[in-house]
């Protein structure tokens, strides 16, 4: 049996503690953190309910000691000089760089359609965003209640705009008309995002004027049903934990290899800049939920982002 499987984070940055109360379990995947960014996996198994950390410990450093070493390199070559000496110890205590130039106002936009449990899950971590200029959106696509506006209601500072076209496209759309940032993070109703998600995605526009579009990481939430591991053991919707640029110049002809649009990212981790949509137009409405296709919308702009010449990075 390949389920359930115990889903965790382990934030390297601090000591490895042993793992309790697993009973029921087949084993542990454990997010690699560092300072907070994901740096890979680590799987181990269980033994009487308990995941040691001596185990965790040997199986990342057998996995996973060459990028720690380079993220603790990395990190302590931002230190200001003048230090006499540095042990590799001390290198752990030290944070990556941190941006202390101007923040751009962020629209957050969740497109959604009566799920409301899943929906205050999304919402509840979006609250708490690392990020202090945020413009938060909910699309509520052709709804057949109003349970959703209910919900959006009981939160501070969430806008609540419904669009009665339905097709998860339109609401994507809706959002784009609606926005008031010069950056639009999506993100779907059945996911949970990471307080630095949205901090992440505007460095890369920031850092980077020519980058018109950023996907990001999506990992599992959870992986209690055969179901979920078999998801992520096909693929997932993660593409991998470095960042990565995809250029294509305007008017050549695009690489086979570049047509599988998937390998870029994922609707539920996309954001734009709002200006990018005056240039190559809107997401199809022919596309996606809600409409005979039930997918493609976030794939094909993916594919007209490069199309045009414009550059999309995948910032994990």
């Amino acid at each position: 049996m390949l389920y359930p499987i115990k889903v965790v984070d382990i934030e390297l940055s601090r000591p490895l503690t042993t793992l309790d109360g697993l009973d029921g379990y087949m084993a542990v995947q454990g997010l690699l953190r560092f300072h907070g960014a994901p740096i890979g996996y680590v799987k181990a198994p269980i033994t009487n309910g308990h995941c040691t950390a001596q185990t965790l410990s040997k199986r990342i450093l057998e996995d996973h000691s060459e990028t720690i070493i380079n993220r603790l390199l990395y990190n302590g070559l931002s230190l200001p000089l003048g230090r006499e000496s540095l042990c590799l110890e001390d290198l752990f205590d030290v944070p990556p760089p941190e941006y202390k130039g101007k923040l751009p106002l962020v629209t957050v936009a969740v497109c959604t359609r009566d799920r409301t449990a899943n929906l205050a899950l999304c919402l509840d971590a979006i609250k708490q965003l690392d990020y202090p200029y945020l413009d938060i959106v909910v699309v509520d696509n052709a709804p057949t209640n109003d349970s959703t506006k209910k919900l959006v209601e009981t939160y501070a500072n969430i806008r609540y705009i419904c669009e009665p076209r339905p097709g998860l496209d339109w609401a994507r759309n809706r959002a784009v008309l609606e926005a008031k940032g010069d950056i639009i993070a999506y993100t779907d109703d059945d996911v949970v995002v990471d307080s630095a998600w949205v901090k992440a995605l505007a460095l890369v526009f920031i850092k980077h004027p020519d980058v018109m579009a950023v996907t990001g990481l999506v990992v599992p939430y959870e992986l209690e049903t055969e179901t979920q591991v078999l998801f992520e053991m096909y693929g997932g919707f993660g593409r991998g934990m470095s960042r990565k640029w995809y250029q294509v110049n305007r008017g050549n002809k695009i690489h086979w290899r570049l047509l599988g649009t998937g390998q870029f990212g994922t609707g539920a981790n996309m954001a734009y800049r709002r200006s990018v949509f005056d240039d190559i137009g809107f997401f199809d409405p022919a596309l996606d939920v809600g409409t005979v296709t039930n997918g493609g919308g976030d794939l094909e702009m993916f594919f007209r982002v490069l199309k045009e010449g414009h550059t999309l990075v995948y910032e994990p």
